[in-house]
């Protein structure tokens, strides 16, 4: 992968970033932001969507709180540059708040909260998203999918990270379906009519987390991300895919690091992390269940990944052959 981006001059950093986040996505088996979009942008890279050597720029720089412009970075470098920031901020102030604009999909959440913990902060990251999401008591969809991410260290395992869309699922959950033409569980997409359907093709948006209650959620994040950088809501953004590709997307974000050692010893929190999290751990089961916290079933994920790889779809394979037979070298595990 770095070979493809560095042959379409795309700079080191959004190399990195970008790369990283997407093998740990699916190392996790969060598959529907990880390897299976690296197709999608490199075209973004050739087509112009996306920048191959952004500019930042900061915008409003203040002791605790700056916006950034991204300069239609790929939404993986803005955020550890935005993340960045934030943690230089919060060491000084005790919180470090950055609000990005004119940036692109950023994948996994997870990837900048989970950054932020490593330097025993608490990380937030928000992000709005192009309208998929049906809204409350109406046909049509109105915000993104606009995810919630929080994450915490603990001590003696990778970080607590609650990392969830607003949406029951996201959209490319629905995609990975149309590709394996395999239908949707009822209740999850709506129709032109917002009426649910179980076919992918017909699904126009999804439902919200708790109906109201995601709705509403995904206004809260639509105003911290698009309102607090005088960007494009969600309903006026163009779709991720179907597109114009050489167009950049103008997607927001809104990244917060808390440093801990302003509040207690850090120790001791990551101490009693640890002993929050196991109490909860060893609650009766319910049977043929495991209780887990946010960011278990990824942990277990990645234990298995690691050692067995991580398997694609074949048509996914085939987009990267698409891009360079030197995929091929590469062993594909088939489902």
């Amino acid at each position: 992968m770095t070979e493809v981006l560095s042959g379409l001059k795309v700079n080191g950093d959004s190399i990195r970033h970008l790369t990283d986040s997407v093998l740990e996505a699916s190392l996790k088996g969060i598959d529907t932001h990880g390897l299976a979009l690296f197709p999608h942008y490199v075209e973004g890279f050739s087509k112009g969507r996306l920048k191959r050597n952004p500019q930042f720029r900061i915008l409003k720089n203040n002791a605790a709180a700056k916006v950034v412009d991204a300069d239609g970075a790929v939404g993986h470098h803005a955020g550890i540059f935005a993340m960045d920031f934030c943690i230089d901020m919060a060491s000084k102030y005790g919180t470090g708040t950055v609000a990005v604009k004119n940036s692109s999909h950023f994948g996994a959440a997870n990837f900048f909260t989970e950054y932020a913990a490593r330097h025993n902060m608490l990380g937030f990251a928000f992000t709005n998203t192009n309208s998929l999401v049906k809204a409350h008591n109406a046909v049509e969809p109105f915000f993104g999918t606009n995810p919630i991410c929080f994450s915490a260290p603990i001590e003696g395992e990778d970080p607590l990270c609650l990392d969830m869309a607003t949406s029951v699922i996201s959209w490319n959950y629905v995609r990975n379906h149309k590709t394996t033409k395999q239908p949707l569980q009822d209740g999850l997409a709506y129709d032109e009519h917002g009426k649910f359907t179980t076919d992918p093709f017909k699904a126009k948006c999804v439902r919200p987390i708790g109906d109201y209650k995601g709705f509403g959620l995904g206004m809260m994040i639509e105003i911290v991300c698009s309102m607090l950088t005088d960007s494009e809501i969600g309903r006026d953004l163009s779709p991720m895919f179907g597109s114009d590709m050489t167009k950049g997307r103008g997607i927001s974000h809104y990244f917060q690091a808390v440093d801990i050692a302003k509040f207690v010893n850090p120790k001791k929190f990551l101490s009693r992390m640890k002993n929050l999290a196991d109490r909860i751990r060893s609650l009766t089961p319910l049977e043929g269940e495991k209780v887990m916290i946010p960011g278990d079933p990824e942990k277990q994920m990645l234990a298995v990944r690691k050692k067995n790889g991580i398997p694609m779809e074949e048509a996914v394979w085939a987009e990267f052959l698409k891009i360079t037979d030197k995929f091929s070298l590469a062993e594909i595990i088939k489902n």
